[in-house]
């Protein structure tokens, strides 16, 4: 029996941002999809986990944890893995995952609705200047990343932390939204040296829209 299961689904950013954290620390972990457009958030069940009806949730033994920036901080302590190496860079670690919440994600997501509006996977039809506002403001965010790393490797210390985790976890559905990431080289750069950590696997190669066991998979990758 595996340590961790974590509830969600493969649209979902944030669960992304959870589920990419786990293979990386080289740690199996359950995965339970839940399913939207069912109304499978809407269930007593799944509600008596999370009280919003939101994704993702992790378990973690018998204990819950919502919100994904929360979990994020809560797998760098128990696992020992990302927190950044001194209190300096732990709360700039927590700055950046704040202002990722805040600044980056939401235009991402919006833009990923979009998307999905497109390919008819959601019911929405989204203005076409509505649209153009959400890419604007994504890259006006993704434009504070790239200047940030100009002159460092990774967010907030020499070796990658959750914030550089969690923020790629956006940047990689900006990709999938066709946003054209190679204008912003210092983020290219970043995004090569995320990709390229051991256990790494992009969305939709990690989680698929069904239950899985996922500690084959995560062994496998922790040994190359």
């Amino acid at each position: 029996m595996t340590r961790f299961t974590l509830y969600g689904s493969p649209h979902s950013l944030p669960t992304f941002k959870v589920a990419l954290m786990l293979p990386l620390s080289g740690e199996p972990f359950s995965f339970r999809y839940v399913s939207f457009q069912k109304g499978m958030h809407r269930t007593p069940e799944f509600l008596a986990l999370s009280r919003w009806g939101q994704v993702p949730v992790l378990l973690d033994g018998e204990r819950i944890w919502l919100q994904s920036a929360a979990i994020v901080e809560h797998l760098a302590e128990a696992l020992g893995r990302f927190e950044g190496p001194d209190p300096l860079a732990r709360q700039a670690v927590r700055e950046w995952l704040y202002w990722d919440v805040d600044t980056l994600f939401p235009p991402v997501f919006n833009s990923y609705a979009v998307v999905l509006g497109e390919r008819k996977l959601l019911p929405i039809d989204v203005e076409p200047a509505i649209a153009a506002y959400h890419r604007a403001r994504a890259e006006a965010a993704l434009s504070v990343l790239d200047s940030h790393l100009a002159q460092r490797d990774y967010l907030c210390a020499a070796g990658p932390t959750i914030a550089d985790l969690f923020c790629y976890g956006d940047v990689a559905f900006a990709e999938i939204c066709a946003f054209h990431l190679e204008r912003w080289r210092n983020l290219t750069r970043w995004s090569k040296r995320v990709t390229a950590l051991p256990g790494f696997a992009a969305p939709f190669e990690l989680l698929a829209m069904q239950d899985a066991e996922l500690a084959q998979a995560v062994a496998r990758q922790s040994r190359t």
